[in-house]
């Protein structure tokens, strides 16, 4: 939560010193990119698995969005929650840490954009940790599954679900007053042998297009850019090479690293030609 918080208040900093010394010479735009999963309450009639997918979200995209997209301080719902588990920890101030009444004004409205990295949806549920613990997940006190029949990907956390790219795009808007919004990255992983033929990456693109598409035509979503992840296969975080999301394949055992494209490539390339869906 300190990290948060200063990562907080210095992209506030950032944003002023664009915006103050660059902006009228440049005209560029600058904002914070967030990365979020969607949340669906894993049983819909019960209250609460419902109150746990929108803890789920206020804890990861309302976290770092309610301060700059909304009043400057944190989302109730995480003030609330740490605050009292702090206290029956025997602290005597909540392990979130508080702005300041000028630095809620200074971080207020710090952006031109909302940037959204998004790839997948999960089922959450309510569960209760032991009063002593002290962490990110027992402060949330939401557990998470996927459903058996949604198809996997390269990456155990990775599951193919359009309907909730749909769903976050909404739900932005209708919680931060209609932002415009750039999807910053969305994308598909595979491990193992190598197979060019990837239809399951052209799937996951179509798929995920079509629902934002559907977000912006029937929802009203001001949704201004869209970028894929990725044009190549890279050093992926933690799993190194092993996890590919590329549209082009690179070979790193060959000191070249030569690049070849996977069918997606060409789907995704006409695509973009098309500035929406190939006409068949």
């Amino acid at each position: 939560y300190v990290v948060g918080h200063n990562l907080i208040k210095a992209h506030a900093e950032a944003w002023h010193l664009y915006n103050e010394t660059y902006r009228a010479k440049q005209g560029g735009l600058i904002s914070i990119t967030i990365n979020s999963d969607w949340a669906e309450p894993r049983n819909p009639h019960n209250q609460e698995d419902i109150d746990a997918a929108r803890r789920y979200l206020q804890f990861y995209l309302g976290w770092f969005a309610h301060p700059i997209f909304k009043n400057g301080d944190y989302n109730e719902v995480m003030k609330t929650r740490i605050r009292e588990r702090s206290l029956a920890q025997g602290l005597s101030q909540s392990r979130l840490p508080e702005f300041t009444e000028s630095e809620k004004q200074r971080i207020k409205g710090t952006y031109d954009y909302f940037g959204l990295n998004h790839y997948t949806t999960v089922l959450a549920y309510n569960i209760n940790y032991p009063a002593g613990v002290m962490s990110y997940d027992s402060d949330r006190g939401v557990a998470s599954i996927t459903d058996r029949s949604w198809l996997n990907s390269g990456s155990l956390w990775l599951k193919v679900t359009p309907f909730g790219f749909r769903k976050l795009l909404r739900w932005i808007k209708e919680e931060y007053n209609n932002p415009p919004i750039y999807v910053t990255e969305n994308g598909i992983s595979e491990r193992g042998a190598l197979d060019f033929n990837d239809t399951w990456r052209t799937h996951y693109y179509r798929s995920y297009v079509n629902e934002a598409l559907k977000a912006v035509v029937l929802d009203g979503v001001d949704l201004r850019g869209y970028t894929a992840w990725t044009l190549m296969d890279n050093f992926e975080w933690a799993v190194g090479f092993d996890e590919r999301f590329g549209f082009y394949h690179v070979n790193f055992t060959d000191p070249n690293l030569p690049r070849h494209p996977k069918a997606s490539a060409r789907y995704y390339s006409q695509i973009i030609n098309c500035n929406g869906f190939p006409d068949p």
